[in-house]
């Protein structure tokens, strides 16, 4: 088998081992509010079980070292001779991060995962001896006899690929009926394929070995070897020398406590948690009814395809016009099945969020629960990616500035346990995304005395509160005093402004002195595609999102402008602000009488559009901008239209920002 089959097999590995390892991080957290629950004790060491495994047979032995001694660790535990405690799980959690950089570096090329790595497998050797007194592996519990021993040569050779046959989870099939002793390579003639001599050890019968190995079935040999366990005392010996011998390299070479290992940085961990998620969804689950209805859809556009070009022959409007409105009808089907392949329930990226708070928390001294609501809510995948950060940042923000200490809150009669809550909901095509916390809630003088302080505000008279509250929103803007790996250098709140404005988004912010601190994202539950409204001012085409629009009228143009130098117009007997995109753009084509007004609301504010022509309702397939209109911020993004012409479109969040921010002078 050449290099290039075997990567195959190495990348099904990976993705496999990655699900794997996200798994664990939700058990662990789980098992450290229910520390005595069997099961997840026993998940816990099924997992290591698995990937100590298949890592080895793959070349990845730093993994299959590691999984080994954190194997035995919760054996010790699910046989009832240790204890699940705080360490456990701080360690179990550090040696589920190193392992997903291992399934990046192979070979622990890495000088300081090889450091990591030596230091994790000691403090394993030294947690052992400690807790027992002496160095052992397992207990073999006797039985009568149940134990057999099997060897299983597996043959691999090209079909195996060519028939797309994940091996990992032939190995992990039969890891589920016993355990798996041993795994090594046996010499082969032929450098296209690979043979294997798996032990296997447990009370199971031919026919289970058999139905575990069924789709590899024909590339394997199946001996009987005893029928009792025949690495019983003889590998207990191999494992105990092996582990004196490291344990005595580590005294000589190092005399780090083993303490040095759990200790470790929280404030750097913000890009790592940010990144985790993102690579982490690099697969999607598709309910099987989607992908039945895709093929469905696929079979119907065949069809309609060919009935095209049979009535095209005739040269008749008439015959070729029903297909073509099926065409469309089509085209719309397919574009709302691609984008409901693409949903992701936000509840996928929740166990990184638990990790951050318990993570946060214990470095601060505080005690926060962390609640969810809504994680079935379902959001584009690229939405996804982008709201990450923001949702991080937001919850930092609650974690260090808005949870107070345990002795502050229970001087507030709060209880000592502070909660911050992830909320998710949808309405129509809108996504709502809550992160609220029950602290003491944003200081309103304090931010306006640090926003003068370091110049970020020119005046404080006359501010709402949600022009304060949004201060903290600012580049650079921090009210701690003191730098710390957490906050104070004001790069976390002007992020998530950023991001969301990125993604067409809205940021509002609730907050009550002593009660909390609410931040509430609203977002379109895609961005790829989006419904617009198509409106022409001389050659130039725009776009205006569907959802941000409240009504269209029109105005004589004379009338307009008359109004330039005020920039508001008269609407439902208010003063409203208005945009000429004549003006914006510097259109100085000959214009019509009558201008078309579009008045659209953003941020609970109006803003009313005048164009030459509202064109109609386009669905827009959203493309990205080059260098050459970087500088106009006022457009976000484009469209091809039909005839090919390009429309842009507008971000109605930045043009509503800066016309408010002008008449507030």
């Amino acid at each position: 088998m050449d290099v290039n089959d075997l990567s195959k097999f190495k990348h099904l590995f990976i993705e496999e081992a990655t699900n794997l390892l996200n798994s664990m991080e939700r058990i662990i957290l789980n098992l450290e509010k229910n520390p005595s629950d069997v099961e997840l004790i026993q998940e816990v060491f099924r997992v290591m079980h698995t990937i100590k495994g298949v890592s080895g047979m793959y070349g990845y032995t730093a993994i299959s070292d590691l999984t080994h001694h954190i194997e035995n660790i919760f054996d010790l535990i699910r046989s009832g001779s240790l204890k699940v405690d705080k360490e456990i799980l701080d360690t179990t959690l550090m040696v589920v991060d190193h392992l997903f950089a291992l399934l990046k570096d192979e070979k622990v090329e890495d000088p300081s995962l090889a450091l990591k790595q030596k230091e994790l497998i000691h403090w394993c050797v030294q947690f052992i001896k400690d807790a027992k007194g002496k160095i052992f592996i397992k207990e073999f519990v006797e039985s009568d006899s149940e134990l057999v021993t099997y060897n299983v040569i597996l043959h691999t050779h090209q079909s195996v690929v060519d028939r797309r046959i994940n091996l990992f989870y032939a190995i992990k099939d039969l890891a589920a009926i016993g355990e798996i002793k041993n795994i090594s390579p046996l010499p082969v003639q032929d450098d296209n394929e690979e043979r294997w001599s798996i032990f296997i050890v447990g009370d199971f019968s031919f026919d289970d070995i058999e139905e575990a190995l069924m789709f590899v079935y024909e590339y394997c040999i199946i001996r009987k070897v005893a029928d009792y366990n025949i690495f019983d005392e003889e590998q207990s010996d191999i494992v105990h020398e092996e582990l004196e011998k490291e344990e005595l390299d580590y005294i000589a070479t190092s005399n780090r406590p083993k303490s040095t290992v759990i200790n470790k940085s929280v404030g750097s961990n913000t890009n790592k948690v940010i990144e985790s998620i993102k690579q982490n969804i690099t697969r999607i689950s598709v309910d099987s009814s989607k992908l039945d209805y895709l093929m469905y859809l696929v079979s119907e556009l065949i069809t309609t395809s060919s009935q095209l070009n049979i009535s095209s022959r005739s040269n008749s409007v008439a015959t070729m016009l029903p297909h073509i409105q099926k065409l469309d009808r089509l085209s719309k089907l397919f574009r709302n099945n691609a984008l409901e392949i693409r949903l992701i329930p936000i509840g996928d990226v929740v166990p990184k969020f638990n990790r951050l708070v318990r993570d946060v928390s214990n470095s601060l001294g505080k005690e926060i629960e962390f609640v969810t609501e809504g994680m079935e809510t379902e959001l584009d995948k690229s939405s996804i990616d982008m709201v990450t950060e923001p949702l991080v940042h937001m919850i930092r923000n609650s974690l260090d500035h808005g949870i107070e200490l345990p002795e502050e809150r229970l001087a507030k009669g709060k209880s000592e346990k502070g909660t911050i809550k992830l909320k998710a909901s949808s309405s129509g095509n809108d996504i709502f995304i809550e992160v609220s916390d029950d602290g003491k809630g944003l200081d309103k003088d304090r931010i306006i005395e640090k926003a003068l302080e370091q110049g970020v505000l020119d005046r404080s008279e006359d501010l709402s509160d949600e022009q304060v509250f949004n201060i903290i929103c600012k580049s650079g803007f921090s009210t701690n005093e003191v730098v710390s790996s957490l906050s104070g250098r004001g790069v976390g709140m002007d992020v998530v402004k950023q991001k969301i404005s990125e993604m067409r988004g809205e940021l509002d912010i609730c907050s009550r002195p002593g009660e909390g601190t609410k931040f509430t994202i609203k977002l379109q539950q895609s961005i790829a595609i989006l419904d617009t409204l198509l409106v022409r001012s001389g050659k130039m085409k725009f776009l205006l999102p569907l959802s941000d629009i409240e009504v269209c009228s029109q105005m004589l143009y004379s009338n307009i402008d008359k109004r330039i130098k005020y920039s508001t117009v008269d609407f439902e007997n208010e003063l409203t602000p208005f945009v000429s995109l004549r003006n914006l753009f510097d259109i100085s084509e000959e214009k019509p009488k009558m201008a078309k007004m579009v008045v659209i609301r953003k941020n609970n504010k109006r803003l009313a559009f005048f164009t030459d022509e509202i064109v109609g309702q386009h669905q827009a397939v959203i493309k990205p901008m080059g260098e050459l209109v970087k500088k106009h911020e006022e457009i976000s993004a484009a469209s091809v239209l039909g005839n090919g012409e390009i429309a842009f479109l507008l971000d109605t969040n930045m043009i509503n920002q800066n016309v408010y921010k002008k008449s507030a002078l």
